[in-house]
């Protein structure tokens, strides 16, 4: 009989289906995995704008956690919205116990405008809830948000002071390039570059943190797995389609 290894999303709910926990299932799904989920919040938003956010009441989510932990062979977590400090601390619980991989990406905006994080949480994350992650995948702006600094060397060393061990910052554009860079222990190990396509493009961040998880779980080192999932965002964003002046990825293999 043939058996799926299992990964578990916690993430939020995008209506619009271009990010959040659609995006981690369709990532997972191309990789051959299955995705369980717990969702941190409903949102109102479409491809353009988040107009509201609604967090899942603590209590619910604990309980929906809880059962899939007691009864699924995790092999990975990914983790996309958190929308409050109460939701984290349940988080933590779960993933401080567990030996398996754990890939944050750490969500504070939405593309089209509209806020996921409170600011007043963000030393939190960063100082008691990212240090557990295998890796963390901020772009390059949210990088900076989190270590207050504007250079990204600077900013590297100040969250592996933090505790942060491996860090895979994106989204950092320079004429017809976009370059990934993989930190390991305050140290640069790995760029990755594509061509820079300009798209308008929603979900790329989640796609591509799931598919670091993928890897992972495939057994692919670090190293290999920001380079693979590198390369796979790249097909997606190639072959996205257009869907309300939005261009939305395509999974299709």
């Amino acid at each position: 009989m043939n058996k799926k290894k299992v990964i578990l999303s916690i993430s939020g709910h995008d209506p619009s289906g271009g990010a959040g926990l659609q995006t981690d299932i369709l990532t997972s799904n191309f990789f051959n995995l299955h995705c369980v989920s717990s969702l941190t919040c409903q949102t109102v938003q479409t491809t353009k704008k988040l107009f509201k956010l609604d967090p899942t009441k603590v209590k619910f989510f604990k309980q929906n956690i809880d059962h899939i932990i007691k009864s699924t062979n995790l092999s990975g977590i990914k983790i996309g919205v958190v929308p409050n400090k109460d939701i984290v601390c349940e988080i933590i619980k779960i993933i401080s116990s567990l030996k398996i991989p754990v890939v944050i990406d750490p969500i504070f905006f939405a593309g089209g405008g509209g806020k996921f994080t409170n600011k007043k949480d963000l030393s939190f994350l960063r100082d008691s809830f990212y240090p557990h992650s295998s890796i963390l995948t901020p772009n390059i702006e949210e990088l900076k948000i989190l270590s207050k600094n504007k250079s990204e060397e600077d900013s590297i060393k100040f969250l592996f002071d933090k505790g942060i061990k491996n860090i895979y910052v994106t989204g950092k554009v320079n004429k017809n390039k976009i370059t990934n860079s993989l930190y390991s222990n305050g140290f640069l190990i790995k760029e990755t570059s594509s061509k820079y396509l300009k798209k308008n493009i929603h979900g790329t961040g989640c796609a591509l943190s799931t598919a670091i998880l993928c890897n992972l779980v495939n057994k692919k080192s670090i190293k290999d797995s920001c380079s693979l999932s590198h390369k796979f965002l790249s097909h997606l964003v190639k072959n996205s389609v257009k869907t309300n002046g939005q261009d939305i990825l395509n999974f299709k293999k």
